[in-house]
This record gives structure tokens, C-alpha cells and sequence, in this order.
């Protein structure tokens, strides 16, 4: 899934039948199940900007566009 036409919110539903209508995300987390695990490490992304052509943030998702001249395997 995602937030394109072919694959965003109107599509979800078919493949998680329950992603329709009001209930449009493929998940679901239940606040009040959710419990903060304090041996988890702190998560972080880097990147080298050098390689990035742009960054995307549109309040749903971010996306880093790398040149493709760039191994970042």
C-alpha cells in the first residue's frame, strides 16, 4: 500500500478489506494496548545530503531521492 493513485487509501481495501471507508489504514494500533519498552534503542535514519536530490515531506510519509550515481548498498 501507499498514498499513489494505483496503490493509495481508495485502493487499500483490496487487499485489507477492513481499509474502507473510515477505517482506511492497513493497521491498527490499539492506544490502549501500546506500551512503551524501555530496553528498545533510540531509532534514527542518516543518509549523506551530498547524495540527496531532494526530500519529500508531505505529512504522511518522507522520502530522501537519492542520485542514482550513488551505492548506498
Amino acid at each position: 500500500w501507499g498514498y499513489d493513485s494505483d496503490n493509495g487509501p481508495d485502493q487499500w481495501h483490496k487487499n485489507y478489506p477492513i481499509a474502507k471507508g473510515r477505517h482506511q489504514s492497513p493497521i491498527e494500533i490499539n492506544h490502549k494496548e501500546v506500551h512503551y519498552d524501555h530496553s528498545l534503542l533510540p531509532w534514527f535514519a542518516s543518509y549523506d545530503p551530498g547524495a540527496a536530490k531532494t526530500i519529500l515531506n508531505n505529512g504522511k510519509t518522507c522520502r530522501v531521492v537519492f542520485d542514482d550515481s550513488f551505492d548506498r548498498s
